[in-house]
């Protein structure tokens, strides 16, 4: 989704606004949220079983040893295809992929320490391509001046600058408006130091 002079730019764009800003942003780019493993061996064993069955319906002369060689065969190739992220979007219901992201983000929000700052005013933006999805958390201190509407009307630009290609320019966008937004809220205090890395965090 990034080239690495993309992740460079955004790294400065974090810089920036920090300076002028007691909160802290991050940003993360992950190729998906879930290896949707379950998904990936039902469609794989479903798609074999049926082949398989309709192979014996017209052939019931084929050994069942050879219909259940090949029905392995058949899921273990069908597993490797639907691997394939064009698949894969398509095979995971909607629901799920909505779920996916938001445990992941969750997740990060915590392991990377956004929940951690002095303030109490990390923001993480994440995005994830498979699902091409994006969620921006902020902590307590920051989510209580910003309040929903505006986290979501950052959301909705963003996916919208993504579907259309641009998705390294709607997220410098993003931090640009957010770090406006910050600084006003959450004005740069005397000893403030960089307490989150400022590069893009990829899986």
């Amino acid at each position: 989704m990034l080239t690495q002079d993309e992740r460079g730019k955004i790294a400065a764009a974090v810089a920036e606004v920090e300076k002028h800003t007691a909160s802290e942003l991050v940003t993360a780019v992950y190729s998906k949220s879930d290896s949707y493993a379950s998904f990936r061996v039902g469609c794989a064993f479903g798609l074999a079983l049926l082949l398989v069955g309709v192979a014996h319906l017209m052939q019931p002369s084929i050994p069942v040893m050879e219909l259940l060689g090949t029905q392995m065969l058949i899921a273990l190739a069908a597993y490797g295809i639907t691997g394939l992220p064009a698949v894969l979007r398509i095979i995971v219901p909607r629901w799920a992929k909505e779920q996916a992201v938001h445990r992941k983000v969750r997740q990060l929000f915590l392991d990377l320490g956004v929940t951690e700052t002095r303030d109490r005013s990390g923001v993480l933006i994440y995005l994830s391509e498979l699902e091409r999805r994006v969620e921006i958390l902020g902590d307590r201190g920051i989510h209580e001046h910003l309040g929903k509407a505006a986290w979501q009307a950052l959301v909705s630009e963003l996916v919208v600058a993504i579907r259309g290609g641009s998705a390294a320019d709607g997220l410098l966008r993003i931090i640009e408006q957010l770090g406006v937004e910050l600084s006003r809220k959450f004005p740069i205090r005397e000893g403030d130091t960089n307490e989150l890395p400022n590069e893009v965090v990829t899986d």
